[in-house]
Protein backbone atom coordinates (compact mmCIF):
# COMPACT_ATOMS: atom_id res chain seq x y z
CA UNK A 1 0.00 0.00 0.00
CA UNK A 2 1.71 3.14 -1.34
CA UNK A 3 1.73 6.23 1.24
CA UNK A 4 -0.82 8.12 -0.74
CA UNK A 5 -2.99 5.45 -0.51
CA UNK A 6 -2.67 4.57 3.10
CA UNK A 7 -3.43 8.78 3.93
CA UNK A 8 -6.79 8.49 1.96
CA UNK A 9 -7.82 5.55 3.23
CA UNK A 10 -6.83 6.91 6.72
CA UNK A 11 -8.32 10.51 5.95
CA UNK A 12 -12.17 8.91 4.85
CA UNK A 13 -12.16 6.61 7.86
CA UNK A 14 -11.64 9.47 10.43
CA UNK A 15 -14.73 11.25 8.50
CA UNK A 16 -16.72 8.20 8.32
CA UNK A 17 -16.10 7.94 12.55
CA UNK A 18 -16.27 12.09 12.89
CA UNK A 19 -20.24 12.35 11.44
CA UNK A 20 -21.78 9.91 14.12
CA UNK A 21 -19.58 10.89 16.86
CA UNK A 22 -20.43 14.80 16.61
CA UNK A 23 -23.70 13.88 16.13
CA UNK A 24 -23.94 11.68 19.54
CA UNK A 25 -21.87 14.47 21.17
CA UNK A 26 -24.72 17.24 20.18
CA UNK A 27 -27.54 14.40 21.09
CA UNK A 28 -26.10 13.25 24.40
CA UNK A 29 -24.89 17.37 25.05
CA UNK A 30 -26.75 18.86 28.40
CA UNK A 31 -28.42 15.25 29.04
CA UNK A 32 -28.39 13.84 32.47
CA UNK A 33 -27.84 9.78 33.47
CA UNK A 34 -31.44 9.20 33.43
CA UNK A 35 -32.44 10.76 29.93
CA UNK A 36 -29.04 9.86 28.24
CA UNK A 37 -30.25 6.02 27.70
CA UNK A 38 -33.28 7.39 26.32
CA UNK A 39 -31.63 9.62 23.87
CA UNK A 40 -28.80 6.83 23.01
CA UNK A 41 -31.47 4.64 21.82
CA UNK A 42 -32.57 7.58 19.72
CA UNK A 43 -29.48 8.16 18.70
CA UNK A 44 -29.27 4.11 16.99
CA UNK A 45 -32.74 4.70 15.47
CA UNK A 46 -31.85 6.59 12.83
CA UNK A 47 -30.79 4.34 9.61
CA UNK A 48 -28.17 7.40 8.58
CA UNK A 49 -26.05 6.43 11.84
CA UNK A 50 -25.85 2.92 11.62
CA UNK A 51 -24.99 3.14 7.88
CA UNK A 52 -21.98 5.77 8.60
CA UNK A 53 -20.96 3.90 11.69
CA UNK A 54 -20.78 0.59 9.14
CA UNK A 55 -18.79 2.72 6.76
CA UNK A 56 -16.52 3.50 9.23
CA UNK A 57 -15.91 0.21 10.79
CA UNK A 58 -15.18 -1.34 6.96
CA UNK A 59 -13.04 0.90 6.84
CA UNK A 60 -10.87 1.24 10.13
CA UNK A 61 -10.77 -2.56 10.32
CA UNK A 62 -8.36 -3.22 7.25
CA UNK A 63 -6.07 -0.69 8.72
CA UNK A 64 -6.17 -1.22 12.44
CA UNK A 65 -6.37 -5.13 12.17
CA UNK A 66 -5.68 -6.44 8.55
CA UNK A 67 -5.35 -9.55 9.33
CA UNK A 68 -8.70 -9.68 11.02
CA UNK A 69 -12.37 -11.53 9.84
CA UNK A 70 -13.73 -8.33 9.78
CA UNK A 71 -11.17 -6.53 7.91
CA UNK A 72 -10.90 -9.23 5.45
CA UNK A 73 -14.83 -8.89 5.04
CA UNK A 74 -14.88 -5.19 4.90
CA UNK A 75 -12.57 -5.23 1.78
CA UNK A 76 -14.67 -7.67 -0.25
CA UNK A 77 -16.72 -6.23 -2.93
CA UNK A 78 -19.97 -7.59 -2.04
CA UNK A 79 -19.63 -5.72 1.24
CA UNK A 80 -18.51 -2.74 0.23
CA UNK A 81 -21.34 -2.78 -2.84
CA UNK A 82 -23.98 -3.30 -0.17
CA UNK A 83 -22.64 -0.74 2.28
CA UNK A 84 -21.88 1.96 -0.84
CA UNK A 85 -25.97 0.76 -1.21
CA UNK A 86 -26.86 1.81 2.50
CA UNK A 87 -25.16 5.47 2.32
CA UNK A 88 -25.96 6.33 -0.89
CA UNK A 89 -29.84 5.49 -0.34
CA UNK A 90 -28.99 7.44 3.03
CA UNK A 91 -27.97 10.62 1.50
CA UNK A 92 -30.84 10.51 -1.53
CA UNK A 93 -33.44 10.08 1.05
CA UNK A 94 -32.28 12.92 3.20
CA UNK A 95 -31.75 15.52 0.48
CA UNK A 96 -34.74 14.76 -1.36
CA UNK A 97 -37.60 13.76 1.51
CA UNK A 98 -35.75 15.39 5.01
CA UNK A 99 -33.68 17.97 4.15
CA UNK A 100 -36.62 20.71 3.79
CA UNK A 101 -38.09 19.58 6.94
CA UNK A 102 -35.28 21.93 9.02
CA UNK A 103 -32.50 24.37 8.83
CA UNK A 104 -29.42 23.13 11.13
CA UNK A 105 -26.44 25.42 11.80
CA UNK A 106 -23.31 25.29 13.38
CA UNK A 107 -21.93 21.74 14.59
CA UNK A 108 -25.27 20.28 13.61
CA UNK A 109 -25.07 21.79 10.20
CA UNK A 110 -21.06 20.07 9.99
CA UNK A 111 -22.86 16.69 11.58
CA UNK A 112 -25.45 16.72 9.08
CA UNK A 113 -23.28 17.42 6.23
CA UNK A 114 -20.86 14.33 6.95
CA UNK A 115 -23.35 12.03 7.51
CA UNK A 116 -25.24 13.02 4.43
CA UNK A 117 -23.04 13.84 1.95
CA UNK A 118 -19.56 13.81 2.52
CA UNK A 119 -18.95 10.59 3.90
CA UNK A 120 -21.05 9.08 0.93
CA UNK A 121 -19.43 10.70 -1.72
CA UNK A 122 -16.03 9.61 -0.18
CA UNK A 123 -17.08 6.08 0.61
CA UNK A 124 -18.95 5.47 -3.54
CA UNK A 125 -15.33 7.77 -4.88
CA UNK A 126 -13.46 4.93 -2.61
CA UNK A 127 -15.40 2.43 -4.45
CA UNK A 128 -14.47 3.59 -7.86
CA UNK A 129 -11.21 3.81 -6.84
CA UNK A 130 -10.12 0.91 -5.22
CA UNK A 131 -13.23 -1.56 -6.48
CA UNK A 132 -13.00 -5.01 -3.86
CA UNK A 133 -11.62 -7.39 -3.22
CA UNK A 134 -12.67 -10.98 -4.85
CA UNK A 135 -15.21 -11.31 -7.56
CA UNK A 136 -18.65 -8.99 -6.78
CA UNK A 137 -21.40 -11.42 -7.08
CA UNK A 138 -25.20 -10.85 -8.09
CA UNK A 139 -26.36 -12.52 -4.46
CA UNK A 140 -24.80 -9.41 -2.89
CA UNK A 141 -27.98 -7.55 -3.61
CA UNK A 142 -29.72 -10.04 -1.52
CA UNK A 143 -27.46 -10.09 0.81
CA UNK A 144 -27.86 -6.32 1.19
CA UNK A 145 -31.12 -6.19 2.05
CA UNK A 146 -30.80 -7.88 5.32
CA UNK A 147 -28.91 -4.97 6.77
CA UNK A 148 -32.16 -2.36 5.84
CA UNK A 149 -34.63 -5.28 7.22
CA UNK A 150 -32.68 -5.82 10.72
CA UNK A 151 -33.60 -1.82 10.90
CA UNK A 152 -36.91 -2.55 10.20
CA UNK A 153 -37.59 -4.95 12.55
CA UNK A 154 -35.74 -2.82 15.40
CA UNK A 155 -37.58 0.72 14.53
CA UNK A 156 -41.07 -1.40 15.33
CA UNK A 157 -39.88 -2.92 17.96
CA UNK A 158 -38.40 0.08 20.38
CA UNK A 159 -41.21 2.23 18.63
CA UNK A 160 -43.92 0.36 20.01
CA UNK A 161 -42.17 0.37 23.46
CA UNK A 162 -41.03 3.98 23.06
CA UNK A 163 -43.16 5.62 20.74
CA UNK A 164 -40.20 7.15 18.88
CA UNK A 165 -40.08 6.33 15.43
CA UNK A 166 -37.05 8.15 13.28
CA UNK A 167 -39.01 9.16 9.99
CA UNK A 168 -42.22 10.30 9.18
CA UNK A 169 -42.32 7.20 6.36
CA UNK A 170 -42.19 4.88 9.53
CA UNK A 171 -44.26 6.76 12.07
CA UNK A 172 -46.88 3.69 13.09
CA UNK A 173 -49.38 5.82 15.16
CA UNK A 174 -49.39 8.27 12.47
CA UNK A 175 -49.74 5.63 9.05
CA UNK A 176 -50.72 2.70 10.71
CA UNK A 177 -48.78 -0.56 10.61
CA UNK A 178 -50.00 -1.88 6.99
CA UNK A 179 -48.40 1.56 5.29
CA UNK A 180 -45.34 1.23 7.54
CA UNK A 181 -44.98 -2.62 6.52
CA UNK A 182 -45.28 -1.68 2.68
CA UNK A 183 -42.76 0.97 3.05
CA UNK A 184 -40.05 -1.30 5.09
CA UNK A 185 -40.46 -3.64 1.90
CA UNK A 186 -40.26 -1.13 -1.10
CA UNK A 187 -37.21 0.33 0.41
CA UNK A 188 -36.09 -3.51 0.66
CA UNK A 189 -36.33 -3.61 -2.81
CA UNK A 190 -34.98 -0.48 -3.91
CA UNK A 191 -31.66 -1.77 -1.45
CA UNK A 192 -31.67 -4.69 -3.38
CA UNK A 193 -31.87 -2.75 -7.36
CA UNK A 194 -29.43 -0.15 -6.18
CA UNK A 195 -27.11 -2.71 -4.97
CA UNK A 196 -27.60 -4.32 -8.50
CA UNK A 197 -26.10 -1.26 -9.69
CA UNK A 198 -22.54 -1.33 -7.49
CA UNK A 199 -22.27 -5.12 -8.05
CA UNK A 200 -22.64 -4.58 -12.02
CA UNK A 201 -20.00 -1.50 -12.10
CA UNK A 202 -18.11 -3.33 -9.69
CA UNK A 203 -17.72 -6.65 -12.35
CA UNK A 204 -17.24 -4.07 -15.21
CA UNK A 205 -14.38 -2.61 -13.41
CA UNK A 206 -12.46 -6.29 -12.78
CA UNK A 207 -13.19 -7.46 -16.18
CA UNK A 208 -11.69 -3.94 -17.86
CA UNK A 209 -8.82 -4.57 -15.63
CA UNK A 210 -8.08 -7.91 -16.38
CA UNK A 211 -8.34 -6.96 -19.96
CA UNK A 212 -5.75 -4.51 -19.63
CA UNK A 213 -2.25 -5.64 -21.48
CA UNK A 214 0.45 -6.46 -19.26
CA UNK A 215 3.33 -4.42 -19.05
CA UNK A 216 6.36 -5.56 -21.48
CA UNK A 217 9.15 -6.98 -19.84
CA UNK A 218 12.84 -5.13 -20.25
Amino acid sequence: MSDKTKTWRILIALVAASGPILQYGLMAYDETLATLPAKTVEFFSYFTILSNALAAIALAAPLIAPESRLALWAEQAGPRAAIATYLAITAVVYHTMLAHTWDPHGLRLAATTLNHTITPAAFLLDLVLRGGQGEARWIAALKSMAFPALFGVWTLAHGALSGFYPYPFMDVPKRGYPAVLVTIVQMGVAFALVCLIFVALLRVRTRRAAAKPAPLSA
